[in-house]
């Protein structure tokens, strides 16, 4: 702000880095001494018209955004529509259905919509083939008499984010010791809920010998009422010489006479349960001729954790075998002491 004394009167000139500029001056005339000449008079602009020209800004846009989802959605129901009803496809018979004769066009129309929906839900929610696996091998030949299936993640590795790696896998303690021993009494199938190209490289390091026979994916599993599930009729085998491991109930919830649950790893470095597991198996399975797997698993299916009831099973029958050990051994020395001694009978 300028000011100057003229003739007792005050003149004030207002700086222009203020919201308008202006100039007072008193009624006569006097010279005003300041450090700006010829200010330019800015046009005063209310805060009341930049909200207008706001919503009206905001308005257009919605209308515009409106008018581009309308039009997008329209063209897409067109095309799908069209897809469905009049897309020939007369040299595909599972695709195209088997239309009738004298039907009118609109129950017509109706019932390729039906059909073509079907068939995409099916496309997504079931494999493209009903045997996931090449038949058996002949009896001719030497072959497992037994088919094992078990699941990757949370059993042979476990994932583990951070920031400054993203997503890894954990390899689970003893896995080598596990796929070798598993590897030479059955024949190994790994069914794993994750993606194929995920499951792929992560079984190529942990299994460089190739224990691991076949590899089912996710794009191998079935969509039943929203949850994923692994079809077990799907492999090819015979159900009576299948054994499944798996940590989650619902994931075999077709097969639940053929699912051994074990609890689920969480990455914990000490854990040994896959020696146990082993030696589960090779206990169980390697030299006993059983015709049907689900008599067995049936016994074990009823504990929580079947393989620390095996081992507890184990240190028990081990002691007891001690001690029959020692009894023999302790009367096997009384005849050696005593065998000079006629016998009277």
């Amino acid at each position: 702000m300028n000011i100057c004394t003229c003739s007792k009167r005050l003149v004030y000139t207002i700086s222009s880095n203020s919201n308008y500029s202006q100039q007072i001056f008193l009624p006569y005339q006097c010279k005003i001494w300041t450090n700006y000449s010829n200010i330019p008079m800015l046009r005063y602009v209310s805060n009341t018209s930049i909200r207008v020209k706001n919503v009206h800004l905001k308005e257009l846009l919605k209308r515009s955004l409106k008018i581009t989802s309308i039009t997008l959605g329209v063209s897409i129901l067109a095309f799908g529509g069209y897809s469905l009803m009049f897309e020939d496809n007369s040299g595909n018979k599972e695709f195209f259905p088997i239309e009738k004769k004298n039907v009118p066009f609109i129950i017509k129309m109706y019932e390729r919509i039906c059909f073509r929906i079907e068939f995409y839900h099916k496309m997504f929610t079931i494999p493209a083939t009903n045997s996931l696996l090449p038949d058996p091998i002949s009896d001719y030949y030497e072959k497992p008499r037994y088919t094992l299936v078990f699941e990757m993640t949370d059993l042979l590795v476990h994932p583990e984010w951070s920031y400054s790696t993203g997503w890894r896998f954990k390899k689970r303690p003893n896995v080598d010791y596990f796929l070798e021993r598993v590897g030479k009494m059955f024949e190994v199938v790994v069914y794993t809920a994750e993606n194929g190209y995920i499951a792929s490289a992560i079984l190529d390091k942990i299994d460089p010998n190739g224990w691991i026979q076949y590899r089912l994916s996710r794009q191998c599993t079935e969509i039943r009422n929203g949850q994923l599930v692994k079809n077990m009729e799907r492999i090819n085998r015979d159900l009576a010489k299948v054994i499944i491991i798996d940590w989650n109930s619902s994931w075999t919830q077709l097969q639940p006479r053929n699912t051994l649950i074990i609890p689920r790893w969480n990455g914990d470095d000490n854990d040994n349960s896959l020696i146990d597991l082993a030696d589960f198996l090779k206990v169980v399975f390697e030299n006993n001729h059983i015709t049907d797997v689900r008599e067995i698993l049936k016994d074990f299916s009823q504990y929580d954790d079947p393989i620390k009831v095996f081992r507890e099973n184990q240190r028990i029958l081990e002691k007891e075998t001690t001690i029959i050990e020692d009894k023999i051994e302790e009367n096997e020395k009384e005849i050696t002491w005593f065998s000079w001694i006629p016998r009277i009978y």
